[in-house]
């Protein structure tokens, strides 16, 4: 999820360029000297500086420079390096690359516009798993909320959420509210007085995946009703503190420190485990796997069938004798016990999805040919952009 930055960018030279011009018209009464300064100097080595600083009003002055440095290489790259001021929205967007100002930007684009009773703000939900009896799964759905929507504070089943875009939070009774990014990975235990939501300025979505057939009751706690304005303008944060991506990771959750090789796969994968089978959820364990591009799995079966939620790039899941499923980030993909399936990555991007070998108790895998190349090469060529 990319901030805006340079909307932001683009918004500030604008304003700077309406001053300009205002500057000339007739009976304006003021002048860019009378608004303040831009100034802009080339070093030796091809840096351009420029700095310019606009006031609340609306003017130009020197209190507060802002600066911006563009470098050209010999090769006609161009490079920007842009600091961030110490206060003000533009500031903060800068500041924090997981602020997410527009739904559009979020990878998970699962929800429609629904009325949650005790939401504040608008919500969007979507149900990704049905808990049935094929694949026993617990009840997972996909929300998203608009800047400073949130639940109120409620209790239920054993619940596990997943951070898919944006910035929220996550609260439970009597502890600071958890700053969630994407890729952190919560637990809430059955009957824990909690809410969750998006923080003030930015988008937020996550899944959540609970024990729709919790009787226990509501918990111990004293919070009811509505998370109000003043409690959420005065919240105690702090960053989660079982967040365990790390800044260089460049997927969703993190990528499994080395690659291996199998036999059943055309080429190196990365394996690693998001939430073991022992959670509050009472889910199968879930596993995460990384694909370069190009990389598939051979044909096979497993006894207990398997669900497979894509969170990177774009793959495929075919089922035999049926069409080709293209896969994008938030899509869900099923195979039922005993059916032959593969799965993998497209030729031209990274793929990365969480595979749960449901009904864990029935645990065989039959494996089988792989694709030709032939036949990879016939598969649909979908936009990455």
């Amino acid at each position: 999820m990319l901030v805006n930055k340079y909307k932001s960018r683009a918004v500030l030279l604008a304003v700077i360029a309406v001053i300009s011009i205002c500057s000339g018209c007739a009976g304006s009464g003021s002048s860019l000297a009378d608004a303040g300064t831009a100034s802009e100097s080339v070093s030796e080595s091809g840096t351009v500086s420029e700095s310019r600083t606009v006031s609340e009003s609306g003017t130009v002055s020197e209190s507060e420079p802002a600066s911006e440095s563009r470098t050209v290489s010999e090769s006609g790259t161009v490079s920007e390096s842009k600091p961030v001021s110490e206060s003000g929205p533009e500031a903060e967007l800068q500041a924090d690359p997981d602020i997410v100002t527009s739904r559009a930007d979020l990878p998970f684009q699962t929800g429609t516009e629904t009325a949650v009773p005790g939401f504040t703000g608008n919500a969007y939900l979507g149900q990704m798993i049905s808990n049935e009896e094929v694949y026993n799964f617990p009840q997972t759905n996909h929300i998203i909320f608009e800047p400073g929507a949130r639940s109120s504070w409620h209790t239920h089943g054993g619940m596990i959420i997943m951070a898919t875009g944006g910035i929220g939070y996550y609260q439970e009774e009597g502890k600071p509210a958890q700053i969630l990014r994407p890729g952190d990975v919560v637990e809430c235990a059955a009957g824990v007085n909690h809410w969750h939501g998006a923080a003030p300025d930015s988008w937020f979505s996550q899944m959540v995946i609970y024990d729709s057939h919790y009787s226990g009751g509501a918990g111990e706690g004293s919070m009811s009703g509505e998370v109000t304005d003043e409690w959420y303008d005065n919240l105690e944060t702090e960053e989660y503190t079982g967040r365990v991506t790390r800044e260089d990771n460049a997927f969703l959750f993190q990528r499994a420190a080395e690659a291996v090789s199998m036999s059943t796969f055309n080429g190196p994968v990365y394996l690693s485990s998001i939430i073991g089978s022992d959670n509050a959820a009472g889910a199968p364990e879930m596993h995460y796997v990384v694909f370069e591009p190009g990389v598939i799995n051979n044909w096979h079966t497993h006894e207990g069938g398997q669900i497979l939620i894509a969170t990177d790039g774009i793959g495929y899941h075919q089922i035999e004798g049926q069409p080709v499923e293209v896969l994008y980030p938030g899509d869900v993909a099923f195979c039922p016990p005993g059916v032959k399936h593969w799965h993998g990555g497209s030729a031209d991007t990274s793929f990365a999805h969480i595979a749960v070998n449901t009904n864990p108790e029935r645990s065989d895998v039959e494996w089988f040919d792989i694709l030709s190349d032939e036949e990879y090469a016939q598969l649909p060529q979908e936009n990455i952009d």
